[in-house]
């Protein structure tokens, strides 16, 4: 007598496999859809970052005042070379780095190049109309805030570091020393650039969507405050940024030039602060130009 129970093969729908194979077909394509989107999305924010940042480039290092910020930028190279071809006797990087570098480099080249470059990111687009081309542009304000200093940070990281660099190996060979003898003065001192010049530019950075004479207010923030507050007692330096900035140079160089300078924190925290400090500063910025309204003048 024949079997009334099915076997396994006939509960199977007719067809199953056809269906299965479209379904896997479709997840696939979708799959392959959503990650050509995302790689072309990818792409896109890469190539948009290229553009605003190349452009933001062009303009810091290829206008006429770039000539003025190098030579600037050059001081500390040519105050080694000029002290090397003087054949100074006590010259060396110790106190090269010391007696001139903190002073000069930190408080005067580090500020106003950092000034000048920072407050014309937004501003002067302002004042020559010629933002509201740019933000015709499939971009957003917060984006353009952040690529134009990402911008500005390449560009005065090019204007400062070689001059740096060169200058400390100036005085080292004049010395008679290698170029790694003193590695942790170097090490201090592109710390605070990089780290002064990310701080100094997202500062004058708000300040320039903030007012309508960034530079005059920026001046007296950089050479009036800046310079005063190392003598205030108290907790009262720790509202500047060359208070950090002096910490990290205290904690990082062996022979420290600032060894009798009073602070409570150590490197890591001052370096943490002004890391948050720029971002902080960006933020505010983008939340500021977000809401400013800008229209062509005829």
């Amino acid at each position: 007598m024949p079997s009334t129970a099915s076997s396994p093969r006939s509960w199977r729908i007719p067809g199953w496999r056809s269906v299965a194979s479209k379904a896997r077909t479709i997840a696939s394509t979708r799959s392959s859809d959503i990650w050509w989107g995302d790689r072309t999305g990818l792409a896109e924010a890469v190539r948009k970052v290229w553009v605003v940042t190349g452009l933001t480039l062009r303009y810091l290092l290829g206008t006429r005042r770039i000539i003025a910020m190098a030579l600037l930028s050059a001081v500390p190279l040519i105050l080694a070379v000029g002290l090397a071809a003087a054949r100074v006797a006590s010259f060396d990087v110790l106190q090269l780095f010391q007696a001139v570098m903190v002073p000069l480099f930190l408080q005067v080249v580090l500020i106003f190049v950092t000034l000048v470059n920072a407050t014309s990111l937004i501003r002067e687009e302002i004042d020559d109309n010629t933002l509201p081309f740019l933000l015709t542009r499939p971009i957003s304000k917060p984006a353009i805030a952040t690529y134009k200093y990402l911008g500005y940070l390449a560009a005065v990281l090019i204007l400062l570091v070689p001059p740096l660099v060169v200058a400390y190996g100036v005085t080292e060979a004049y010395g008679g020393l290698s170029f790694t003898t003193d590695l942790d003065v170097l090490g201090g001192f592109l710390l605070v650039t990089v780290l002064g010049s990310a701080a100094y530019g997202g500062l004058f950075l708000f300040i320039s969507v903030l007012v309508r004479k960034p530079l005059a207010v920026g001046l007296l923030i950089g050479f009036v405050w800046e310079s005063i507050v190392g003598s205030i007692p108290g907790d009262v330096p720790k509202l500047s940024v060359i208070h950090y900035l002096r910490t990290i140079l205290k904690g990082t160089i062996t022979v420290s030039p600032l060894a009798g300078y009073r602070t409570d924190l150590s490197v890591a925290t001052a370096v943490g602060i002004l890391i948050a400090f720029s971002i902080a500063m960006v933020i505010l910025t983008i939340a500021v130009f977000q809401q400013m309204e800008f229209r062509q003048k005829a």
